[in-house]
């Protein structure tokens, strides 16, 4: 049976993606096979990934694998950031950096490990705090709203709040990871909970790159929500790795 995986791009990219994989174009992108946000939503509803970024189509998937009754395993990747079990390229903190002529090396089990093993991104410290590393290149406000809507919303308690953002680390990249369909299906239904709410009361609608305020306050909540099912499971139960991110800046290795 082929595995559920999905690879969320917003642009064509050069590079050759394996065949187990369904294509999810992202905003007006249609994607030559696969799936294409701006067929399964109205024009104007599939541009909301300007502000929600890759959760637009995160969440279109999480009703299809509910129609579906899909059972199992779910992965996701973007379009050059994967988890994989054998990384490739040069590691730079949280991340390892790869030319893309390297893809080519990758193998389906690097994606998908023994089908059964949660893969996800490994959990890096900052020299801040969550809140401070936020404010270094955001609005405070922004992601304080979004969490005081994941708490109204009964998402996360005030204690799991508080400890989170004063804390130093968390889950990067947190939708690029392999993992059982029911924690992605109750992640996802709990992030657009807070994401309506927070859309409706608290988005104030910022220029530039800050228009996506709203995907980076998810993916901070996305690393709590995910961190806590890992918990739940047991670290030593899941392959944490460094994601890998291609770039044709990085030489071949």
């Amino acid at each position: 049976m082929k595995p559920l995986y999905y690879c969320i791009a917003h642009a064509p990219f050069p590079w050759q993606m394996p065949s187990f994989m369904t294509m999810l174009g992202s905003g007006d992108y249609v994607p030559e096979t696969g799936l294409a946000m701006s067929r399964l939503l109205p024009p104007e509803e599939a541009r909301r990934n300007r502000y929600l970024g890759e959760y637009l189509a995160l969440f279109q998937v999480r009703r299809l694998l509910q129609q579906q009754q899909a059972q199992g395993m779910v992965g996701f990747c973007h379009y050059r950031r994967f988890a994989l079990t054998v990384p490739i390229g040069t590691r730079r903190d949280f991340n390892h950096w790869a030319h893309p002529d390297d893809f080519a090396r990758v193998k389906p089990e690097h994606f998908l490990g023994d089908g059964q093993t949660p893969i996800v991104p490994v959990r890096h410290r900052f020299a801040g705090s969550v809140l401070q590393q936020y404010c270094a290149n955001a609005v405070a406000r922004d992601i304080l709203m979004f969490f005081g809507d994941a708490i109204d919303c009964g998402v996360i308690s005030d204690w799991e709040a508080s400890n989170f953002l004063s804390g130093d680390a968390f889950i990067p990249c947190p939708t690029v990871a392999y993992i059982p369909v029911p924690w992605f299906i109750e992640i996802a239904q709990q992030l657009e909970l807070v994401m309506s709410r927070h859309y409706r009361y608290h988005y104030i609608n910022r220029d530039g790159y800050l228009a996506r305020s709203m995907a980076f306050s998810c993916e901070r909540l996305h690393a709590l929500l995910l961190a806590r099912h890992i918990a739940a499971l047991g670290e030593d139960k899941v392959v944490s790795t460094a994601t890998v991110v291609l770039d044709d800046k990085f030489p071949r290795t």
